[in-house]
């Protein structure tokens, strides 16, 4: 089981530039990718997508690249391709115009820092390699996160699952008793009534047999052991499973529900409320199961 949750940070590079990775993931029913870049690669969103498809199946993902370059000490550095252009610009212009001024630090300061702010990152395709060398590192941080996060959901859901299990033994024990308590009631009533019927007279044997199946709950039991089964077994399984708890939860809902329509005795109704509650908290968890 894994959670939707989870960051992971990334970096790669060469001597010349660097490139660093962030990925950040929250719940979200289907797969959502947002990616922030130099606008320089606007053309990866769709590649980034896909890279995340092969390895997540939901989730809203934000997806952050920087990029710098390096000086030659390594540090980050100007984009010197960029400065070189504008200086031979300005030269071409000054000769153009007549100007014999000399280039001053100033105009060179303004040139670094225009260059630098307007025109950082190359075209895509030539660092496509290194900027998913950072983001794979991202990726694996990201997924070893959400499969810890997964592992507390899933002692979480192990948990409330048991005490669904106990609440079905419990509505199973209480059941068992009911037909005699709705026997018990059915004659109590008639003698109000001065009706003297004993359990031998065939219109108190149909009334019983009309209340027994009006309020079975047999089959409905019978659902919610099945379903139980099934989430416990898909808790260990290897594939993501958000939508399949999704559903379970969804059906063990109904069944309770019906299960507390049909219920006449108070301890039964109780203990139905009870396991709705913890059915609603484990579907608030399962909100961000992958």
């Amino acid at each position: 089981m894994n959670s939707m949750t989870g960051y992971g940070s990334g970096n790669a590079g060469t001597d010349t530039f660097h490139v660093e990775a962030e990925l950040h993931s929250v719940n979200q029913r289907g797969l959502q990718v947002q990616v922030h870049a130099p606008r320089e690669w606007g053309g990866l969103d769709t590649e980034i997508s896909n890279w995340l498809r092969e390895r997540v199946t939901r989730g809203k993902f934000n997806v952050s690249l920087r990029f710098s370059r390096a000086s030659e000490d390594g540090t980050e550095g100007a984009n010197w391709e960029e400065v070189d252009k504008r200086v031979k610009l300005l030269r071409k212009a000054m000769f153009r115009h007549q100007v014999e001024e000399p280039i001053t630090p100033d105009v060179l300061y303004r040139i670094l820092s225009d260059s630098d702010r307007e025109s950082s990152a190359p075209e895509w395709e030539p660092v496509k390699d290194t900027v998913f060398s950072a983001l794979e590192e991202a990726g694996q941080g990201l997924l070893a996160m959400r499969a810890e996060e997964g592992k507390r959901l899933r002692e979480e859901f192990a948990l409330r699952a048991g005490l669904l299990r106990e609440a079905l033994q419990k509505i199973t024990d209480l059941d068992e008793g009911r037909t005699i308590h709705h026997r018990d009631a059915l004659l109590s009533r008639l003698r109000q009534m001065d009706l003297d019927l004993d359990l031998s007279d065939e219109r108190v044997a149909k009334e019983l047999a009309f209340l027994a199946d009006r309020s079975d709950i047999s089959e409905e039991t019978a659902r919610i052991d099945s379903h139980l089964t099934a989430l416990n077994e898909a808790l260990d399984a290897d594939e993501p499973i958000g939508r399949k708890i999704e559903f379970l939860l969804q059906e063990l809902h109904r069944e309770f529900n019906t299960v507390g329509s049909k219920a006449s005795l108070s301890e039964l109704s109780a203990v139905v409320i009870e396991a709705k509650q913890e059915l609603e908290k484990l579907r608030e968890q399962a909100a961000n199961v992958e």
